[in-house]
C-alpha cells in the first residue's frame, strides 16, 4: 500500500503562471539566467537567485530566498488553495505526453524502503538541501516517483483531464496543464487506487527525498508532541506510471585512450565485443547489449560477445555497467566516474552532433552511446537494494520550479 496525500498548494496566480514557472537552474546557461532576472520580475528564478549577493554565506543565501518567497506571496504573485487537493499534471514535449499526479509522499515509507531508490546520494548534498528546507520551509520541485501501469488510474486521469484545466500554458515549446481534484469522490478514488500499489520507485530526485528524510528526523527529535501528521513527515512528489515516463540514455565521452593507439584500443575491445564499422554513418544502439562508439571521425557498433558477462546481477547486467567493467576500467583506467575529469556525461536528449563535434575538435578522444535503461531494469536494481552507476538515466518529464509549492509550515 502506498500513501498519497493531498495538500494546499501555493501556486502562481493564473494570469502569471507562464511567467512564474521556471526550469531548474542547472537547465539554463548563466547568460539566460541573467537575462530572465533582468526582464521577468515574476520568474521563480527571482526567488531561487535571491541569495546571490551572499555567495560566501549559505545561511544568508537561504534567508534571502525565504524573504523573496514571502514577498511573492505578499504581493499575490502566489496564492494558496483553501482545501487540500490532488493535482493532475500533464506535460507535452516534442510530441511526448506525460500525465500523472502531484501530491505528497510519505517520509516514513521512504525510510522503510517501500519508496525504493536506485541511486546513491552524496551526504554533503543531502545536508545542504536539508538546510535549504529548514530555512526556506517549502518544496518547490517534486520528487518524481514511478510505479507499474495501473489501468484504473489511467482511466481516471484521462476522464478528469477532459475538464477545463486550472492552468494551460506553453513555455520553451513545452506545454503544461494542471487540474485540481478536491471533490470527495475524486480524492477517495485516488486513495483507493494507491492502496493497491505496493511500492513506489524514485525515478528522479534522490537527493530531494533524502534531504526531506533528514529534515523529518531532526524535526521529530525536537518535537515532543510528534504525531506523524506534521508537514515535515511528507514531501512533494509527482506520481507517474512507468508508461508515462520517458527514460533516455546518458552517453559518455572520454578525453583519453590511456596511451592506446587506435589499433591497440580496438584490439583490446575485440576481446569482449564484436565490432561492426559504420564509417561516417551515425549508428545508435537499437537494443540492450549494444554500445555505439565514435572515434577518429568513424562510427562503430559494439556487441557483447556470447558468454561475456553471463550470469551478472541486475546492476552488472546494465549496459552502463558493461561499459565501465569491460572498457572504461580495464582499458582506459577510468574507475571513479564521480570524480575523474577525463570522463564527461551527456544526456541522450542532446543532438548527436554535439558528441561528434567534441570528438572531431579533439576535446574528446571517443564517445560511447548507450541504449536507454528500461523501467523493468530500474525496478530490478531497486528491488534488490542496489544502485545504478552514476548518470545512468535521464528521465522526463522534468518539472518546473514554482508551479506548485508545498509549504512545510502550513
Amino acid at each position: 500500500m502506498s500513501t498519497i496525500k493531498p495538500f494546499k498548494a501555493i501556486r502562481p496566480a493564473a494570469d502569471k503562471v507562464a511567467r512564474v514557472a521556471s526550469h531548474a537552474v542547472e537547465r539554463y546557461s548563466a547568460t539566460t539566467i541573467q537575462n530572465i532576472l533582468q526582464t521577468n520580475p515574476f520568474s521563480f528564478l527571482q526567488v531561487i537567485n535571491a541569495g546571490r549577493a551572499h555567495k560566501d554565506n549559505y545561511t544568508e543565501q537561504l534567508h534571502a530566498i525565504k524573504n523573496k518567497f514571502e514577498e511573492f506571496k505578499n504581493t499575490h504573485i502566489f496564492e494558496q488553495d483553501a482545501e487540500p487537493c490532488f493535482y493532475i499534471y500533464r506535460q507535452i514535449k516534442d510530441g511526448r505526453s506525460h500525465t500523472g499526479i502531484i501530491a505528497l509522499a510519505s517520509v516514513e515509507e521512504y525510510e522503510k524502503g517501500t519508496i525504493k531508490i536506485h541511486e546513491q546520494t552524496l551526504a554533503e548534498r543531502e545536508k545542504k538541501l536539508k538546510e535549504y528546507l529548514t530555512v526556506c520551509d517549502f518544496n518547490a520541485e517534486p520528487v518524481c516517483l514511478t510505479h507499474p501501469y495501473h489501468n484504473d488510474l489511467h482511466l481516471f486521469l484521462a476522464e478528469r483531464s477532459k475538464d477545463a484545466p486550472l492552468y494551460n500554458f506553453e513555455a520553451d515549446s513545452i506545454q503544461h496543464a494542471v487540474w485540481k481534484v478536491s471533490d470527495s469522490e475524486g480524492l477517495n478514488k485516488i486513495f483507493t487506487i494507491f492502496k493497491t500499489i505496493p511500492d513506489l520507485y524514485i525515478a528522479d530526485g534522490h537527493h530531494r527525498a533524502a534531504s526531506s528524510a533528514l529534515l523529518a528526523k531532526a524535526a521529530k527529535e525536537n518535537n515532543k508532541s510528534h504525531t506523524g501528521n506534521e508537514a515535515y513527515n511528507f514531501f512533494m512528489a509527482a506520481f507517474f506510471a512507468d508508461t508515462e515516463l520517458t527514460i533516455f540514455n546518458f552517453d559518455r565521452m572520454v578525453s583519453t585512450l590511456n596511451s592506446h593507439t587506435h589499433e591497440s584500443f580496438f584490439k583490446e575491445l575485440e576481446n569482449n565485443f564484436e565490432i561492426k564499422a559504420f564509417g561516417k554513418q551515425v549508428c545508435k544502439p537499437s537494443s540492450a547489449k549494444e554500445i555505439s562508439l565514435y572515434t577518429e571521425g568513424q562510427w562503430f557498433l559494439l556487441k557483447t560477445r556470447d558468454g561475456v558477462n553471463k550470469g551478472a546481477d541486475p546492476v552488472n547486467s546494465l549496459d552502463v555497467s558493461v561499459l565501465s567493467n569491460f572498457i572504461l576500467g580495464p582499458i582506459l583506467n577510468i574507475t571513479d566516474l564521480r570524480n575523474d575529469k577525463r570522463i564527461t556525461f551527456i544526456p541522450g536528449v542532446k543532438d548527436i552532433e554535439e558528441i561528434q563535434k567534441n570528438v572531431d575538435n579533439g576535446k574528446m578522444k571517443a564517445a560511447f552511446c548507450l541504449y536507454p535503461i528500461s523501467f523493468s531494469e530500474l525496478k530490478a536494481v531497486a528491488d534488490i537494494g542496489k544502485e545504478m552507476p552514476p548518470k545512468s538515466t535521464w528521465i522526463e518529464p522534468k518539472f518546473e520550479s514554482g508551479l506548485l509549492i508545498y509549504s512545510l509550515t502550513n
